[in-house]
């Protein structure tokens, strides 16, 4: 009785505190007023020792039952809060009944305190667990909490157990981190909240020799529940002695609540230097048991429910095989691209040196898990040459870029012994593409006149081939050089040709129509085929031929040259037209003026000669100067596009 009295009366002094403590914000002088902050903080105090001397706790009748994070509100908050308080945990502003950045630091610093990873002052299941069991609450509604205080209901057990689908023959990588390699989803039956204490842990040798421990593979294993960690350990607590088997206790808080579910699961990391022999190895886990404790206070260990003691099968590879790392080459995919490695016309100047002739367009991707680390890239450089034949007469240097920005350049070397071909290889790069991005490259030239050695119709092509492609510098995350199956692809750019003066021809359109059909015996289909293209003239006036016929560029003078498949199947007559005229047209040329473009459509008509199907490809172009139909140069570039679609002309 004198006990009660006395706390009492220690109560009602503290109150009296209380009164003293709010008369302050009314009457303390002005130049000694104590600032908000300092008197919330007195009252938190009082508050709290009030609290103490009840003997329980600020959220006395609450027991959490939610997750709480920035932003939530509401009595739990507000529970928190005081709880928080009353263990010395200041929050300035007091239980004010919000979570803000306050609360979430006071929470991070108890977690810190706790042991409880991460501390990011977010309340969870685990941290609820904690308070509750440290008297967060004194009373449950409708259960007895047991030993644990936290826990609700009366007797439990595990309901279900079952393995996970999703971790099946997994992967741990060499100086990979906490990959999962068993899963086993828990379910609680309805009796009560269990919490899980232990776990009995089996790795056992599959393809792996038996001699082998298992931390000649692993470093560490870990325990999580719903992606929370509850248990790490070093793999060599898993040895021959104890037959690669362990019980691992498990942090506090792994609790799963009545009628709910959780997955168990069971993470390995990779040893940083694995032994090439013991790639491809395969070990076997299970959880054999699982200790947990429910709200009776009941202590049970299951080692039966569904498939607690199935075991999972996973294997321990190189960083470079687990990742799947892989670099692929391509051509860069664009309309721009295109233009850049399909064959066409390079303009020159006849006097001056030309710079940054953009030659090659290609792509490289880093494909799988891991960033690929590159430092060299070769291009291989083929000429063609009315006189001697070294890519070096053409061109002095070449210049890589990355995304628009120029990372390397080098020469070509005039003293390497003349040949058709040259590697020029991009050194020093320091690269590193992100694991499944793709980044684009250009190649250009510095190509040398006209007045040089360099002659116009001279060729060069650039490409990444399987060799180059092999001779790239290029290694995985890990440091290892990536193999050269894991290295894919190509980028074959096509032989450009160089002019200092010339045309330059764009595809527009192609149309096909069948203009006849047969519909009687020893009538034949008709069929006509239009394909519509721009002439452009650079450096000068030039001419292309009005004449047309069936062929290749096999001769001057013979205009525009069109094959037609099947061509012993039809016969053909053709015209090539102008949307618009020239003063300087003749009889037989079409005159382009420097800088200008014209529209022109070659228009065949064929009549079938057997049923087949037929289309129409536009094969070269004479040009030149000459006012007659006996221009000898040959447009014969970037033409694979210029085609129609097929008919099928039928032969009756």
């Amino acid at each position: 009785m004198f006990a009660t009295t006395n706390a009492i009366a220690k109560i009602a002094a503290v109150v009296a505190g209380l009164g003293l403590v709010a008369m302050s914000f009314a009457f303390a002088p002005s130049a000694k007023a104590a600032t908000t902050e300092e008197l919330q903080a007195q009252i938190n105090a009082l508050l709290a020792q009030i609290s103490a001397l009840q003997g329980t706790t600020a959220s006395a009748s609450m027991t959490f039952t939610m997750d709480l994070t920035l932003g939530s509100s509401g009595s739990e908050v507000t529970a928190l809060q005081n709880w928080l308080i009353s263990k010395g945990y200041s929050i300035p502003a007091g239980a004010t009944g919000y979570f803000g950045a306050q609360t979430q630091a006071a929470l991070a610093a108890y977690q810190a305190a706790n042991g409880i990873s991460p501390a990011a002052g977010y309340f969870g299941p685990i941290t609820r667990a904690k308070v509750n069991a440290a008297g967060g609450s004194t009373g449950s509604t409708g259960g007895n909490t047991g030993s644990t205080g936290g826990l609700q209901g009366n007797a439990g057990s595990i309901e279900d157990a079952q393995l996970l689908s999703s971790l099946n023959n997994e992967e741990v990588g060499e100086d990979e981190e906490d990959v999962e390699v068993y899963g086993l989803n828990v379910e609680a039956d309805d009796g009560s909240d269990i919490e899980l204490t232990a776990v009995r842990l089996v790795f056992l040798q599959g393809t792996a020799p038996a001699t082998r421990d298992f931390d000649r593979y692993a470093s560490e294993v870990s325990i999580w529940l719903d992606g929370e960690e509850v248990a790490r350990l070093d793999a060599d607590e898993f040895n021959d002695n104890n037959d690669y088997s362990k019980t691992v206790s498990l942090d506090s808080g792994a609790v799963i609540d009545a009628g709910e579910d959780a997955d168990l699961t069971v993470a390995v990391s990779g040893i940083s230097n694995l032994d090439s022999a013991d790639e491809t190895d395969t070990w076997t886990v299970e959880v054999n048991s699982i200790r947990f404790e429910d709200a009776d206070g009941a202590v049970i260990s299951d080692d039966s429910t569904g498939d607690i003691g199935d075991t999972r099968t996973f294997s321990f590879d190189s960083f470079a095989n687990s990742s799947d790392a892989e670099l692929k080459v391509s051509l860069t995919d664009s309309e721009d691209a295109d233009d850049i490695n399909n064959a066409h016309v390079l303009d020159i100047d006849d006097t001056d040196d030309t710079d940054d002739v953009e030659v090659l367009a290609f792509t490289l991707e880093a494909e799988g898990d891991s960033d690929l680390e590159i430092d060299e890239i070769p291009v291989l450089f083929t000429s063609t040459e009315t006189t001697g034949n070294d890519p070096d007469d053409l061109v002095s240097s070449a210049t890589l870029w990355m995304d628009g920005e120029e990372i390397a350049s080098e020469n070509f070397l005039t003293s390497d012994a003349d040949g058709s071909t040259e590697t020029i290889t991009f050194e020093d790069l320091g690269l590193t593409i992100d694991a499944g991005d793709e980044v684009d490259f250009m190649v250009t030239v510095d190509a040398v006149s006209t007045a040089d050695a360099l002659d116009a119709g001279d060729t060069l092509k650039a490409e990444i081939g399987s060799t180059e492609r092999g001779n790239i510098d290029v290694q995985d995350q890990s440091g290892e050089d990536l193999a050269s199956g894991d290295r894919t692809g190509t980028a074959l750019g096509e032989a450009s040709v160089f002019y200092d003066a010339g045309i330059m021809v764009t595809f527009k359109s192609s149309s096909e129509e069948e203009t006849f059909t047969a519909d009687d015996a020893a009538e034949s289909d008709q069929g006509q085929f239009k394909i519509t293209f721009d002439v452009a003239a650079f450096d000068g006036d030039f001419r292309i031929d009005r004449s047309c016929e069936e062929g290749g560029a096999d001769a001057a003078g013979q205009g525009v040259e069109y094959t037609i498949t099947n061509s012993g199947s039809n016969t053909t007559t053709c015209v090539v037209t102008s949307t618009t005229s020239d003063t300087e047209d003749t009889a037989n040329t079409f005159e382009i003026d420097e800088d200008k473009t014209r529209t022109f459509t070659l228009t065949v008509d064929a009549t079938a000669t057997s049923t087949a199907f037929a289309e129409v490809s536009l094969e070269s172009i004479n040009w030149g100067t000459a006012t007659n139909d006996t221009n000898a140069s040959y447009y014969t570039f970037n033409l694979d596009d210029y085609k129609t679609d097929a008919l099928n002309l039928a032969d009756l």
